[in-house]
């Protein structure tokens, strides 16, 4: 009986697996889950509302004395409130602006230091432990030094933190989109009567060109956390995100602090966001992206 048994289940087990490995369309769907017919956005969405029901709880039990950690709620009023105020979109204006500074200025030693690997190949291994250090420094432990060499209200501290933020990423990014192209498209072109010049813009610029575009996209919001963070050591500067954090957390206002920190989180995401729709709209022929050229 127990043999019988035995090989009953043995069959009723294999005969499952094999439903699961034929089958085919809405079957399959079925016993795989009905999670990959999903949008791609609901996955996003489903995400937010864990991290929302997550931070309720630890906001209602592990901190509901202190209050360091806001319920959502709360936070999201503040938000509400901090962005119809003109204070707060002059801080957002100046520290973007900052960054953008900071962005082009690390982007423009980035792209030096890999055109530098073209024209001197033996160059690419000191151009990328360049890169890496100006990833390691504490931005920290140099921002003071900065400051004190700068004037008083000079946001130099903050574009130069930018900067440093930025440059590992796109070098590293330019780097790889530059050898992307083969040899044997480098052949074609020579063979024509093609020059130097003619294979850097007409083949390894295209090869290299959604590389840069993911490492641009990569460092803009890098590049603002980067001025945020250089705000914290300016001298005689009055605006920005980076003082009105400072300012909220010398009078212990959670709420504000989180609101605040939510800002900064959105305008980074922002950055990204606008960085990969054009580098979607200029490199249409990018693999793996099966929208690209859909425009935004």
């Amino acid at each position: 009986m127990t043999d019988l048994k035995q090989a009953y289940e043995r069959e009723l087990s294999q005969s499952i697996a094999l439903d699961v490995e034929t089958s085919s369309g809405p079957a399959r769907r079925s016993m795989l889950g009905s999670f990959r017919s999903m949008p791609p956005w609901a996955g996003s969405v489903v995400g937010i509302v864990v991290i929302l029901v997550v931070w309720q709880i630890v906001a209602v039990t592990a901190f509901s004395v202190t209050g360091s950690v806001p319920q959502p709620g709360l936070v999201a009023a503040q938000l509400l409130h901090d962005l119809t105020d003109p204070v707060y979109w002059n801080a957002i204006a100046q520290t973007a602006a900052t960054a953008g500074w900071g962005f082009l200025w690390g982007n423009l030693i980035a792209f030096v230091l890999a055109a530098l690997v073209l024209v001197f190949p033996w160059f690419e291994g000191m151009s990328t432990q360049l890169a890496v250090v100006t990833s390691c420094i504490p931005l920290t432990a140099i921002a003071p030094i900065v400051t004190l060499l700068m004037p008083a209200g000079s946001r130099t501290t903050s574009i130069f933190l930018a900067a440093l933020s930025v440059i590992f990423t796109t070098v590293v990014g330019t780097i790889l989109g530059l050898n992307a192209a083969t040899q044997t498209q480098l052949d074609v072109v020579r063979a024509y009567g093609g020059s130097r010049l003619t294979q850097l813009v007409k083949v390894r610029f295209i090869a290299a060109l959604p590389s840069i575009m993911a490492a641009l996209k990569l460092a803009a919001p890098a590049a603002f956390l980067g001025a945020v963070l250089g705000e914290y050591f300016l001298l005689g500067v009055d605006s920005g995100i980076g003082i009105l954090l400072l300012a909220a957390q010398a009078t212990a206002a959670s709420v504000k602090l989180w609101a605040i920190a939510l800002i900064c989180g959105g305008v980074a995401g922002l950055a990204y966001f606008v960085i990969g729709r054009i580098g979607r709209l200029v490199t249409p022929w990018s693999a793996g992206d099966s929208r690209a050229g859909q425009g935004f």
